[in-house]
């Protein structure tokens, strides 16, 4: 079986800026997302994160990412870095079978 990890690192592809160029965080950065509990998760959607719906994975990464991705933060990321972020929150949602399953199909 595949194990499941309690965090996942992503580094941004791309600065993640204002709309005015004030860059929030520049490219490069490692971010450290830990799997979420139950109280990362209240108010969410577990569909829509599974889903990787933009406002479930805005709502639900502040709560678990080193630096803290705060709405202003996670509004300014670039789409690339906004997907990878969702990939890794929806992964940790998965049962280790539906893993290893995903996995062998690849």
């Amino acid at each position: 079986m595949t194990e499941a990890k309690n965090t996942e690192t992503i580094t941004l592809e791309e600065d993640a800026a204002t709309e005015d160029g004030q860059v929030l965080l520049p490219k490069g950065t490692v971010i450290t997302l830990r799997r979420p509990r139950g109280g990362a998760l209240r108010g969410a959607n577990l569909g829509g994160l599974v889903r990787m719906e933009y406002d479930q994975i805005a709502m639900v990464a502040p709560r678990i990412t080193t630096p803290p991705l705060v709405p202003h933060i996670f509004a300014a990321l670039d789409p690339a870095d906004v997907t990878q972020i969702a990939g890794e929150i929806a992964n940790f949602l998965l049962t280790s079978a539906a893993r290893e399953a995903l996995f062998q199909r690849g």
